[in-house]
């Protein structure tokens, strides 16, 4: 396992914390995609096209060669409330029709993620997909607010980060706690298994 190398095509720093907590060696690399919802489109369906789109970008960079033992990983993680895509927040206005959606409820995050690298001499994708359901409990205005203000939401897929100061009204959570933070680790786990790679 120690020879395997992570191309990951993220900024996210949630991302590269799960890579750390496994123990596995990455390099970040930079990708620029459009991320624009196209509706009507399935919220899974949209993950899942966001993170084999970066994946094909990624590829594009004559600098970066897959292989055996240098492994591509991209991911997009998408969140929705009765099948409508709730992107990251334009403005505050923006993040707080968002908290009004999410306030008491409970929504869907899915994560896809997409591992492009060589089986046998042969270039092969895999892609797979999270589904976590999460419920919050009613969100008081005073805390809304102070939570754009402290900067956490801006960058966030729902307008919130499951491991920040939004913890405290997360009333439940079925399925994958990573998953929501940005990369499903099960998942993660799994696709690796199809390059014989063992954490």
């Amino acid at each position: 396992m120690q020879h395997l190398k992570i191309l990951l095509a993220s900024r996210s720093p949630r991302r590269r914390e799960l890579l750390t907590q496994l123990g596995l060696h990455y390099q970040v690399i930079d990708v620029e995609v459009d991320e624009s919802i196209v509706q009507p489109i399935l919220p899974e369906v949209y993950a899942k096209e966001i993170s084999e789109k970066k994946a094909l970008m990624a590829l594009a960079n004559s600098e970066i060669c897959v292989s055996e033992r240098e492994i591509l990983l991209t991911a997009d993680t998408t969140l929705s409330v009765d099948g409508e895509i709730i992107g990251k927040p334009k403005d505050l206005q923006d993040y707080l029709q968002m908290m009004k959606k999410l306030s008491n409820r409970t929504h869907q995050v899915f994560t896809a993620l997409t591992l492009v690298g060589k089986v046998d001499g042969e270039e092969k994708f895999v892609t797979m997909l999270s589904e976590t359901a999460v419920q919050f409990s009613l969100l008081p205005e005073q805390f809304v607010r102070a939570y754009w203000q402290s900067g956490e939401p801006a960058d966030k897929a729902g307008g919130y980060a499951i491991q920040g100061k939004m913890a405290g009204y997360i009333q439940s959570i079925k399925g994958s706690y990573s998953g929501v933070m940005g990369l499903p680790l099960f998942e993660l786990r799994e696709a690796l298994e199809v390059f014989d790679h063992y954490i």
